[in-house]
């Protein structure tokens, strides 16, 4: 039975987290919104594949575990708080997903835009600049929880490497897009939690005998 519900909530993550939005904003912004291949770097190209490759493997992972002895799979035993724990973790990444795309609203992206896109500082995005992928690391946290192996912990942790990696590249792009008005809001915001993670605030300029400072 636990099996079958962790499929489904698998996909159900999927089909929140990526698939609704994205028919969305299409629908309703005629924007496509999955723009890694927009984007001129090989290595944004090559995290989109990855992308499609992590949900493939989880998705389908989830769905061997209702036909294949969980030995077969690797998968250690755990005790009952753990799998509590996991649930929880699951919740708590699908839920925060879900609120943080519906704030971002015409902006979400899936990589890295070429089209200018508005600054989201409201909502959950006043706690932490990437909140989806906050809540996409907590649901991998959670999953690895329900299906302990070596595979689904290194999953998580090349998950949380790429990311990582893309938080990179978008920052230096947002900044780019929107100057000082991003530099000032990623000083004071956490990355992925909050309070942890801020840029440094670029250093105000100073005024010389009533001249600025050159």
């Amino acid at each position: 039975m636990q099996d079958a519900l962790l499929l489904v909530t698998v996909v159900l993550y999927v089909l929140i987290a990526f698939l609704w939005p994205t028919v969305r904003l299409w629908r309703h912004h005629g924007v496509w919104p999955i723009v890694f291949s927009r984007e001129a770097a090989p290595a944004q190209r090559l995290l989109g594949w990855l992308t499609r490759a992590l949900l493939v493997l989880v998705v389908g992972a989830s769905a061997a575990r209702l036909v294949t002895d969980p030995e077969d799979l690797a998968i250690w035993g755990v005790p009952g708080v753990l799998q509590a724990a996991g649930w929880l973790l699951v919740g708590a990444g699908l839920l925060l997903t879900v609120v943080a795309q519906h704030q971002m609203g015409a902006s979400w992206r899936v990589g890295i835009d070429d089209r200018p896109t508005a600054l989201v500082d409201r909502g959950v995005f006043r706690l932490v600049r990437n909140p989806i992928f906050t809540g996409l690391l907590a649901f991998l946290a959670g999953y690895a929880c329900l299906t302990p192996a070596w595979w689904s912990v290194a999953l998580w942790l090349a998950t949380a490497a790429g990311l990582r990696l893309q938080v990179v590249w978008e920052e230096r792009h947002l900044a780019a897009q929107h100057g000082a008005t991003y530099l000032a809001y990623a000083a004071r915001v956490g990355r992925f939690v909050p309070g942890v993670g801020r840029l440094t605030a670029p250093a105000p300029t100073r005024e010389r005998r009533g001249r600025p400072a050159s």
